[in-house]
Parts: structure tokens; sequence; C-alpha cells
């Protein structure tokens, strides 16, 4: 029986380890899809109960290992996403069992060994009529659709280097981390001279700074050579903190020279060491792509903020499990998750589902998307004003208009608006606002007056959804960012001098409003201090051009 042959309205997917850390945020991505049946599956009835409850969807308990074949036998499903690794040294009875029954597999597998055998099932997968595909995560389906992009647009790629590189923040499964501890010190086959956690290189991801990555054994040397004629793949992962990357480096050296056979019984111990150390990290991730050919160079990069990083593995999959529930999916067989989700399509995701995620191509990420307000206000995004969502997109870097000037209302706020440069009172004049954009954050430089105020906007460390940071100098301000009936405004929830906490009695006093009228942008802006009264209010339009 195929999987068509069961299908009843909806697409109906289990998620096996729907509760762990990228299938339960594969189950959330995929719940509300009005064409899914969705089903997290899990040991822990508890867990995945509460799952359900909070979702919207449907809890299946059970062991994976002994009663898969049963469940699937009972044809209530059409596609299961096998999300409960680790996947090294795993067999394939999993898709085996899916083929025996009929239904689709796909699984987040990212083990070069597992990703690249998938094949020996396919001719079993055609002749069950099913697809069966392995690695819909961001190695090697990800990594695969950008190199996929740049082939598209003409550059012939001779050599490909990527890196994952998490924030700290980031959950560590006990799955993962025994993914890998298991090869780090190994050799890595088709890599001569290179081993698991080794070969240590750094890696610059536009907004995220330098950091340091180590070879690992993923699938993209392997495929990309004999998919796409690349020769040479670096393929990495690196550890936010170096004292964790390098020390797993020092680690696995034992491994390399035959000393330990693996470094997999550690997984309890480091994983204590890795807790302790989580609050000296951030909660920001990103990848980096380098691809190079014929004397020219691409790069594209991605970061992740607010601890939407472990959300990135798992958007692949959720593309592919949409396109099938359309029906646009007509490969059957079995195969590595290359070549059947664009980059635009996976991009998708993570814009639908409002995650703090921007991507783009370049060295400094100037072309990054979604913009930053879009990812700080996500749905609420849409509720702006028309001239709001203009200016907020990033669109046009530069705005001219009028506004007037409210000056300081004594000598000592007088004194403190000159130090701050803030601009003088006048009744008409014209103000320019010019935005650039670097890595996910935004300057903004604006000159009135004959003043110039410039300060620096970005999504903060271990910061609410609904929240930004605009920098001006050493003083930083957390601001809520509500909108309501088209308005947005922007409300102090917190202040910080060189990275210093101040209390709230030195929080300044700021009225600040954006809205349209006339179709134009327009902003009221008032700040002041607690006994000393307003030092500043600015008042006009902007137009783009």
């Amino acid at each position: 029986m195929s999987a068509e042959a069961g299908r009843s309205d909806r697409l109906r997917v289990l998620v096996l380890g729907g509760t762990g850390v990228f299938g339960g945020r594969l189950c959330r991505l995929l719940a509300g899809d009005p064409l899914i049946d969705l089903t997290t599956g899990a040991r822990d009835g508890a867990r995945a109960e509460l799952m359900a409850a909070e979702l919207g969807i449907a809890a299946l308990t059970f062991d994976w290992r002994r009663d898969l074949d049963r469940v699937l036998a009972g044809r209530r499903f059409d596609v299961l996403v096998h999300v409960a690794g680790p996947f090294q040294g795993q067999a394939y009875e999993v898709p085996e069992i899916c083929i025996r029954h009929g239904v689709h597999y796909l699984d987040l597998a990212d083990d070069r060994a597992f990703v690249c055998g998938i094949d020996r099932l396919d001719a079993a997968a055609k002749e069950a009529g099913v697809l069966v595909c392995s690695g819909a995560s961001t190695a090697p389906a990800l990594t695969s659709a950008v190199l996929e992009q740049a082939l598209h647009d003409g550059l012939a790629v001779e050599r490909v280097s990527f890196g994952i590189v998490p924030g700290n923040d980031a959950p560590r499964g006990r799955a993962l981390m025994e993914a890998i501890l298991s090869g780090a010190g190994k050799p890595i086959a088709d890599q001569p001279g290179r081993r698991v956690w080794g070969s240590p290189r750094r890696l610059a991801v536009p907004g995220l700074g330098r950091r340091w990555m180590a070879a690992c054994a993923l699938p993209e040397p392997t495929l990309f050579r004999q998919r796409f004629g690349v020769a040479d793949t670096y393929a990495g992962a690196g550890l936010e903190l170096s004292v964790l990357h390098f020390g797993l480096w020092l680690l696995a050296l034992p491994v390399g020279i035959g000393l330990v056979k693996t470094l997999k019984p550690a997984v309890p111990p480091l994983a204590w060491v890795a807790d302790r150390l989580r609050t000296f990290g951030t909660d920001r991730g990103g990848l980096r792509i380098d691809l190079e050919g014929k004397g020219e160079r691409r790069s594209w990069s991605l970061i992740a903020e607010g601890g939407d990083g472990p959300f990135v593995p798992a958007t692949p999959a959720a593309a592919l499990v949409r396109k099938l529930a359309r029906g646009d999916v007509v490969q059957r067989g079995a195969m590595p998750c290359v070549g059947l989700l664009s980059l635009a399509e996976i991009a998708r995701e993570w814009r639908q589902a409002h995650l703090r995620i921007a991507s783009g191509w370049g060295e400094d990420g100037a072309s990054f998307q979604p913009s930053l307000y879009r990812r700080v206000l996500g749905a609420a995004y849409g509720e702006m004003s028309e001239a709001g969502q203009r200016l907020h997109d990033g669109v046009v870097s530069k705005w001219t208009g009028r506004c007037s000037v409210d000056g300081a209302t004594n000598l000592a706020g007088r004194a403190l608006a000159a130090l701050f440069a803030l601009p003088p009172a006048v009744d008409d004049a014209p103000i320019e606002v010019e935005f650039v954009v670097r890595g996910g954050r935004e300057t903004w430089v604006r000159r009135v007056g004959g003043r110039t105020m410039r300060s620096r906007q970005y999504i903060g460390l271990r910061r609410p959804e609904g929240w930004i940071v605009e920098q001006f100098g050493p003083l930083a301000f957390d601001l809520r960012v509500p909108v309501k009936d088209g308005r947005l405004e922007l409300v102090m929830a917190g202040m910080r001098f060189a990275g210093i906490p101040l209390p709230r009695f030195c929080w300044p006093l700021i009225t600040a409003v954006e809205a349209e009228e006339e179709g134009r942008f327009r902003f009221d802006v008032e700040i002041g201090l607690p006994w000393i009264g307003r030092l500043v209010r600015y008042r006009g339009f902007l137009t783009g051009r």
C-alpha cells in the first residue's frame, strides 16, 4: 500500500522524537498547517501530551526501537520524520519499516555514513512508491541549497568551506552530545589528513564576529563531489566558547593516536561542565558558507538570535513536509536531501514562523533579510502603518523630511543636551535619517539643526520577543516595541552603561511614537530625565528617496 493510497485530505505526519531539541521545534513549525495532521511521538508520555495540548496536535507514546513496526502497521500515517538520533552507527531499520508499510520517510541526520548510504534503499523505496530522504536539515539540505543557488547564478564553484557555529545557550540533548563526542578524534572518510574536531580554522560570521570551527564528518564533501563535481569541501562546526572548543580538541587527541577508542562515555561529565558554562556564552549562532571558483568568490551567511538557532536544522524538514502535503514532490526512491528544496523554500520557513533568523549573500551582512524590525516584531509587523513598514524594511537607506525641535527646559537640561549632541530648538528644519545595515544590526544617523545623532539598534542578548536595544555610545536602552492601531511605540524596559545594568531611577523618560499621516511616515520623540525634565522633543515627517 503506497502513502498516497492511505492518504486523506490532510497529510498524516508522525514526528519520531517529537519532544526532543529538534523534533519539538519541527512540531512547532508544522502545527497549525491546514494540510497537515500532525502527531508527536515519544517515549515520555507526559512530555508528549503536554506538547500536544499546547500545539493542538496529537500525541503517541511508544518506544520506536521496539514498537514502530506495530504503529505503522495501523496505516495511520503517510509520512514519518525521524528525529530520534543520534544517527552515528545507526542502521536503516526505521526507513526499512517505513518502506514496508508504504510511508514516506524523512530524517534530520547529518552523519556522513548514514546520509550518503541511504541510497542503498533506493530500489525498495521506488517499488513501494515512497520517498526516503536523509539529511533534511542544515547539513546537507541547507548547505546544498546555497551551493545550488550559487551555481544557478553562474559561479563555477571549485571549492566550498563552511562552518556551523551555534550559540553557547543552545540546548544540548543527549543525542546531540553523543553525536559530537562519538566521532571526535577519528579520521574522516574521503578527507585525507583530517580528523573529526581537528583542522581548526577561524570563521567570521557577519553579526557574530570571529569564532573557531573544526572539521566534522558531515556529508557535504562526499555529496558535493558526487553531485556537483566540487573537489574540495571543508565542512566544520564550532563551539562558541574557546575553552569548550579547544577543550574538546585536546580530549580528541588521545582518540587520534589510538589511546582511547571513543569519547562517548564522557557525555555525562562533559554535559555537566558545558551546562555550568552556559551563561558565559550567548543565544546567538550562525552559519557561513564560502564558495570559490575561476577567480570568483561568494559568501552566504545566516545568523540566529534570541535563542532561535535550534530551529534552523528543522526548517528543511518542515519545508519538505509541506511540499509533500501540497503534492509538489514527485521524486520517489531513497536519496540524500539534495536538489529537493531551494534556498528560498527553506528560508520561507523561518520567515513565516517569525523567527529571529536572518540570512543573505555578502561579506558584511548588508543584504540580510528579513529586516531587523520584521524579526523583532514578528506577526505584529503587518499591523504597522504602510509608511512604517516601508521605512523599517530597509530597502531605502536614506530618508528626508522636516521636523520641529523643542529644547531643554532648564540650564542642566541644556548642558546635557549639548553633551549628547541633541538638536537645538527650531520651529522648522530639514531632517535626514540614514540607515546603515551590517550583520543584522542597523546604524541610524540622524542629521537635524546642524547636529548629528548616531545610534545602533539590534536584538539584545537573551531579550524577549518584541524587544530591541538602541545604543548611544556606552549607553544601551532596552525598548519594548508594541504596535497598536498602526502606531509603533518605544517603551523603556531597561538601561545599561558599558554593559552594567542601571537602576530604574536612572532611566530617562522616553515617549516615542511612529505613525502614518497623509501617506507619510511621522515621528514624535521626547526624551527627558527624572528631576531635570525634558532634554529634547523632535517631531515631523520623513519620506524615502
